[in-house]
């Protein structure tokens, strides 16, 4: 069958138009049809339509499996803070090598490593020898640029477990299907640095993870095998034996595989070309000499030589769903990695509107809170809150838990429910592997895109209690300039050739359009998403059409369209649409 083509006719309206587009001919949908009104449309002139752009519902598979194991969020509040026997210290440049060990020897410590890229030494102190003094003897030295107690940073969660059924809350929340009509993901790498993976889970089977690192080195872990190419989750045995992946959890949000009959689906679906997950384990045990007995805990200096590694190693995307007090090293590590164009999203804490954890807090990392399943949606009774918050995503409260792979030592590989704004945040590390796969790049601008098309949560615009809003992803893969944009126009359509009568209008973050400068008549309304920037409606654009929509001259019409993925629901089977030779206009 002759593929159909349509081609798109510009008339001069008030503005010049030179782009040409494609849209549907029979079967497209026709939305909502207006009723004929009376007077008839005075000919010639302008008028101005605001719309809005609905989804179209999108048959999904939700079958579910019974409830596995879950977990609480946990919070920050009287768990230690500090690493007792560790210390951070930046030399000056040029400090001789025998003078620094020398400092050392003088202040009860020795260097067991660098931090590449940000230069700090991480310092043991010999038994018996007081912090204090340490940090008094480094300090004092004018050798020293910087020198302070190394902390503990905690994961932001705690476990539960079946299939997409299950999961279908918190991705239905952000909208996560109507993104997936557009794109599942592309070649993006998302650094998780927590408590590393389990590979012999299904969701994490060939194609889902590049080379990874173990970088937990503290003695106090109970491993005793120091860092080491291998980030696989060892569980929690000396403490917990069945305390479930935390690591495993987050990455499988961010990148399960999907589609492969086994558990249910991650924000990208993880496989072969596409998004995929870089384990890096920084979390670990802390034993009771250490002031343990704790799961999930890890050092800053682990943490900042992960960020570094990641951001040298291709990863554009890190996700931190850890947090605990503020650390001079790691902040060093945050402006290393996001001058390299990495973006990094972190968890708000679960210390029920507490301040905004740390790193989450930094001026440079996106700060998550997380939302319950509620209607509307709303903060999670243990999300923490405050100014540097910037938005929010699904974290399960209740009895509502956000599901994903894990697995422990002696449950094995299950499927589990968390709880937490560690799950918050793997939701928006997903959702930015998505945009960047679309061209939406750059930490700044992903950030200000976030927030730009978030839905309002709470009092009008930002607030300490909900941020900019929760994450929409269906809008935020589209909030790029050009074709990506999804945009709103009038015209009138003739055979399979749609004539173009208006400017475009950009289809805002609500799914609201105002269309000025629209010629009067009975026209139709379109919006087109170009998924992949072709010019051409075809499979995976988001398109729909309001036929009959009569504007007045001077006045402002209303309308609804139902947009929906081309190629699907009334649209299955349409041959691919192509455009006339020209190409497409830009959204503003």
């Amino acid at each position: 069958m002759a593929t159909a083509r349509l081609r798109v006719v510009h008339r001069l309206v008030a503005l010049p138009l030179a782009a040409v587009l494609a849209a549907a001919c029979g079967g497209g949908m026709t939305g909502v049809t207006l009723p004929t009104p009376s007077p008839t449309p005075s000919p010639g002139g302008f008028g101005t339509v605001a719309g809005t752009a609905v989804a179209g519902a999108t048959a999904r598979s939700q079958s579910a499996r019974p409830a596995g194991p879950t977990v609480r969020a946990r919070a920050l509040r009287g768990r230690p803070a500090l690493v007792p026997d560790q210390l951070l210290v930046r030399f000056r440049a040029a400090t001789p090598p025998a003078a620094a060990n020398a400092l050392h020897t003088q202040a009860g410590g020795g260097a067991v490593r660098t931090i590449p890229r940000i230069d700090f030494q991480v310092v043991k102190l010999q038994r018996g020898v007081a912090m204090a003094a340490a940090l008094s003897a480094y300090r004092a030295s004018p050798l020293v640029e910087y020198a302070e107690q190394d902390g503990y940073a905690y994961a932001f969660a705690m476990p539960t477990d079946p299939q997409y059924g299950s999961q279908a809350w918190h991705y239905g929340q952000i909208n996560l299907p109507a993104a997936w009509d557009v794109t599942t993901g592309g070649a993006v790498i998302v650094a998780v640095l927590d408590t590393g993976l389990r590979f012999t889970h299904p969701e994490f089977s060939s194609g889902v993870t590049v080379p990874g690192y173990d970088f937990v080195s503290y003695a106090g872990n109970g491993d005793g095998d120091g860092q080491d190419p291998d980030p696989t989750d060892p569980g929690c045995p000396n403490v917990n034996p069945g305390e479930l992946s935390h690591g495993t959890h987050v990455a499988g949000t961010v990148a399960a595989r999907t589609n492969n009959a086994a558990d249910g689906a991650g924000v990208n679906w993880g496989g072969v070309a596409a998004t995929r997950i870089m384990p890096l384990r920084v979390l670990g045990q802390l034993l009771p000499a250490d002031g343990g007995p704790e799961c999930g805990v890890g050092t800053y200096s682990d943490i900042a030589q992960a960020i570094v590694y990641a951001a040298d190693h291709g990863a554009k995307v890190i996700n931190l769903s850890l947090g605990g007090g503020t650390s001079t090293v790691l902040n060093s590590a945050i402006s290393y990695a996001v001058g390299l164009g990495v973006t990094i999203v972190a968890a708000a804490g679960n210390d029920g509107c507490g301040p905004i954890a740390y790193p989450a807090s930094h001026s440079l990392v996106i700060a998550v809170g997380a939302t319950g399943n509620t209607s509307p949606p709303d903060r999670a009774s243990y999300s923490n809150c405050g100014p540097e918050l910037d938005v929010m995503a699904p974290g399960g409260d209740g009895t509502f838990f956000v599901w994903s792979p894990s697995w422990s030592p002696t449950t094995g590989d299950v499927f589990a429910g968390f709880q937490g704004t560690s799950m918050a945040t793997a939701h928006v590390a997903g959702v930015i592997a998505l945009m960047i796969s679309r061209g939406v790049t750059g930490p700044s601008n992903i950030q200000s895109v976030l927030q730009s098309t978030a839905r309002d949560l709470g009092t009008n615009g930002f607030d300490t209690q909900t941020g900019w809003g929760l994450v929409r992803a269906d809008l935020a893969i589209g909030a790029g300039t050009g074709p990506t944009r999804q945009c709103a126009f009038t015209g009138v359509v003739s055979g399979t050739t749609i004539t173009r009568e208006s400017p475009m209008a950009a289809v805002s973050s609500t799914g609201s359009f105002t269309i000025s400068n629209a010629p009067t008549g009975v026209k139709s309304v379109f919006v087109w998403q170009d998924a992949d920037g072709g010019g051409t409606v075809n499979t995976g654009d988001l398109y729909g059409r309001t036929d009959n929509v009569f504007i007045y001259n001077g006045q402002t019409t209303s309308t609804i369209v139902t947009v929906q993925t081309y190629g699907t629901g009334s649209q299955a089977g349409q041959p691919v649409l192509t455009v006339a030779p020209g190409g497409a206009s830009s959204c503003p």
